[in-house]
């Protein structure tokens, strides 16, 4: 199954380079598109991508992220998630402006929340009070780590607002600071992988920690560092069952992934795509199916792929920025 879902991978890739090759500077962005794709089981169909997402520009404003190539990977999440998408778009910046009037602030990360809140399976009973929920999320987080806090926690917070326990702001500190204490560094990816725990209400803190330091260990034990922008991923791991977890399912598709010709320069984006491969595969063992569990993951995978676009966005246009400014 691991080598099918990587040639599947690799076919859609392929197909989307080709043809966008000079619209994506940054083969990362590709990359993202063809894991989404192949995660939903979705059949890609370019012509349509293409359409839906020209169709997301067209209704964009002159200074909109949705006009650079955000578009493409919001196209994807409509596609995957909508059978008539197009319908959908009109609601997705109907909800960005709802997020605007809520303080929330302009841009691509604003889109990321507005489109999380879309495609939840719950956001049409009480989108007004998600999106207060959401904001109150973020400023408690904003007030723990004024530092640390950014636009580019937006998209979790809405994930966190239809969690319904009042003391989630406290528990997030305290896997922050506990997990800081186990050999994790502190900074933005430490408070993402706190945030990610919260999730999970079923398993005592304690154990989470510690089923959190183990799968640490365990990519050392691999040879593989565990870098702090790691810890969303090691998070993801965390809320498996335990049983459902082996390291080397994981490292294996790593290894192939790096042996391929198209994304051997591109070994962290590998070993993101290799656990969100391997996550998704579990989301689908007939254990999880149809539990909270599995719904959370399935969240936090999206909630991953949307930080992880945003922040390549965001590096190409300060890279493409620059250039512009020697030139």
């Amino acid at each position: 199954m691991d080598s099918e879902k990587i040639n599947q991978y690799k076919t859609v890739y392929n197909e989307l380079y080709a043809a966008m090759k000079w619209k994506v500077s940054d083969s990362r962005t590709l990359m993202a598109i063809a894991s989404i794709y192949v995660m939903s089981k979705k059949e890609f169909r370019f012509d349509a991508f293409l359409q839906l997402a020209d169709r997301i520009k067209a209704r964009a404003g002159f200074f909109s992220p949705m006009k650079s190539t955000s578009r493409f990977t919001t196209a994807a999440t409509l596609d995957i998630k909508f059978d008539r998408p197009e319908n959908q778009i009109n609601n997705l910046f109907i909800l960005y402006d709802k997020l605007r009037k809520a303080k929330f602030s302009s841009g691509v990360y604003t889109y990321l929340a507005a489109s999380t809140l879309l495609t939840h399976i719950d956001y049409r009973n009480n989108e007004e009070q998600m999106i207060a929920r959401a904001k109150e999320i973020y400023d408690g987080m904003k007030q723990e780590h004024p530092f640390l806090t950014s636009a580019s926690d937006y998209p979790l917070a809405v994930l966190l607002a239809y969690e319904n326990h009042n003391d989630i702001i406290e528990q997030m500190e305290r896997y922050y600071e506990s997990l800081s204490k186990n050999g994790f560094r502190k900074g933005n990816d430490l408070q993402f992988l706190s945030h990610i725990l919260s999730l999970d209400t079923n398993t005592s803190a304690g154990r989470l920690v510690s089923r959190t330091t183990t799968i640490m260990d365990s990519f050392r034990d691999t040879g593989i560092r565990p870098k702090p922008m790691y810890y969303p991923i090691i998070g993801m791991l965390s809320l498996l069952p335990e049983e459902q977890f082996q390291m080397h399912g994981i490292s294996q598709m790593f290894d192939q992934l790096n042996n391929e010709k198209s994304f051997r320069w591109q070994k962290d984006m590998n070993l993101i795509t290799a656990v969100s491969f391997y996550v998704n595969e579990k989301i689908d063992n007939k254990s999880l199916a149809a539990t909270t569990l599995q719904t959370t993951l399935e969240s936090i995978l999206q909630a991953q792929q949307a930080v992880m676009i945003a922040t390549i966005a965001s590096t190409t246009a300060a890279t493409n920025a620059a250039n512009n400014s020697t030139n």
